[in-house]
């Protein structure tokens, strides 16, 4: 991985360059023209779209008699609304591979190498029509090397040929908080919203201008973002208060309004999950109480009370998901009571889905009703009507197969079940994609 300071090499430039090309030493020659000693030029490799015989990929292709050979890049397909997003597993890796996975047959297909590098990546994917638009967004550290200056922080957006993302440059004192929830883009497209572990605060990235716009410093409030066009709304654990800061058009937060609605014994958690179309927040506090908070006319005027508690006498609930319609909430459930944030937390053995209303149970998914060994993860369909539960299915030539799900939100009754194919690693985590305004 290499630096992103302002002296780095353009990436097209990185590709292949031979080193008797790329070192020039002064004293082989009288011309004045002569490179200063220690000079080094990088020539820029151009690429094109790919044309008739042309292979890109796993596909062959025909040894030409053009040395060096053209490089070529094909544009990415844009992300259906049928899709998830599937991203690699494993903690704390500097590069992570994202792919578009189709859940019904299994086939990945676009594949996105970011580099988060922080605690929890903070990837961010969006349904598209053409392959410009904003694909993957994600924010990246690029880690330092030497001489070559300190880490970079950027917020990165992958769409087109993937060579040339959309970046904008963090200031050295950002540190974008990145458990889920924590973080967001605005329906419009315009501004990456995240808590900043280093402010304890707000801090708002103008997409378009490609530059910090704002931010506002609130300690004790955070780490939400859940968002209603340019509105953002949080919680603020000890004084019991909802909160709500406006975005204005020039990108800068402002705090406009709380109420002290939460009940006095409420607790707060790491993450938290959020359903677009209804405008509806789902948090499931440490405690287990199951709050589901709507947004969609600015902040509850009256007392907001728990819809029941996902406590279990059997294990311990871990993750959430609330659909896009804000009528199904899942829960993960481990076999041990220790919590799942613990070493020794246990493991994803079920989970079960309650109306988002009542908090009624719909259905027990448990690891024979899936048919799966193991549970890793779980999202919501974009238009809300399924879950998909990814874990480890049956052995092939001896290893499990990883598979996913898929289960009808209404009923909980299982429509699909197929093999993951086409990811180059494990699939850890899945994800659903933003519809963009």
């Amino acid at each position: 991985m290499t630096s992103r300071s302002s002296k780095r090499i353009p990436r097209t430039a990185a590709i292949a360059v031979p080193l008797a090309a790329a070192l020039v030493l002064t004293g082989c020659s009288s011309d004045d023209e002569s490179p200063a000693a220690g000079e080094v030029t990088y020539p820029t490799v151009p690429f094109t779209t790919p044309g008739e015989g042309i292979g890109l990929g796993h596909e062959d292709q025909e040894i030409g008699s053009t040395f060096p050979e053209p490089v070529h890049v094909s544009e990415i397909v844009p992300m259906k609304s049928t899709e998830l997003l599937a991203v690699g597993g494993g903690f704390g890796k500097l590069e992570l591979g994202v792919n578009t996975l189709d859940p019904v047959t299994g086939v990945a297909g676009n594949r996105f190498v970011v580099g988060p590098g922080i605690w929890d990546p903070v990837i961010h994917g969006f349904v598209g029509e053409t392959p410009d638009d904003p694909a993957v967004l994600a924010a990246e550290v690029w880690r330092p090397r030497g001489s070559r200056g300190a880490a970079d922080f950027t917020v990165s957006t992958y769409s087109g040929n993937l060579l040339e993302p959309s970046e904008v440059m963090l200031p050295d004192y950002a540190r974008v908080h990145s458990r889920p929830g924590s973080n967001a883009v605005t329906s419009d497209g315009k501004y990456f919203v995240t808590w900043d572990d280093g402010l304890y605060g707000v801090r708002v990235v103008d997409l378009e201008a490609k530059k910090e716009s704002g931010a506002l410093q609130i300690i004790g409030c955070g780490p939400f973002t859940w968002m209603v066009g340019h509105e953002l709304y949080s919680v603020c654990e000890d004084t019991r208060e909802l909160i709500q800061i406006s975005i204005d058009d020039a990108g800068v937060p402002t705090e406009t309004a709380r109420a002290k609605v939460l009940p006095d014994d409420f607790v707060s958690n790491r993450t938290v999950t959020w359903a677009d179309d209804a405008d509806t927040a789902l948090l499931v506090g440490a405690n287990g109480d199951v709050f589901v908070l709507d947004f969609s006319n600015g902040l509850p005027s009256g007392a907001v009370t728990p819809i029941g508690n996902a406590g279990q006498d059997s294990g311990r609930f871990a993750g959430n998901a609330i659909n896009n319609t804000g009528t199904r909430i899942a829960i993960e459930y481990t076999d041990s009571v220790v919590h799942p944030h613990s070493a020794r937390g246990g493991d994803v053995v079920k989970i079960d889905l309650y109306d988002a209303a009542t908090f009624a149970p719909v259905k027990t998914l448990d690891l024979a009703a899936l048919g799966l060994t193991g549970i890793t993860s779980m999202a919501f369909s974009v238009d809300g009507k399924t879950l998909y539960v990814l874990g480890a299915g049956p052995e092939v030539d001896g290893e499990p197969a990883q598979t996913i799900v898929g289960i009808a939100a209404e009923t909980g009754d299982k429509v699909s079940s197929v093999e993951v194919t086409g990811t180059v690693e494990d699939v850890g985590t899945l994800l659903t994609p933003q519809v963009l305004e």
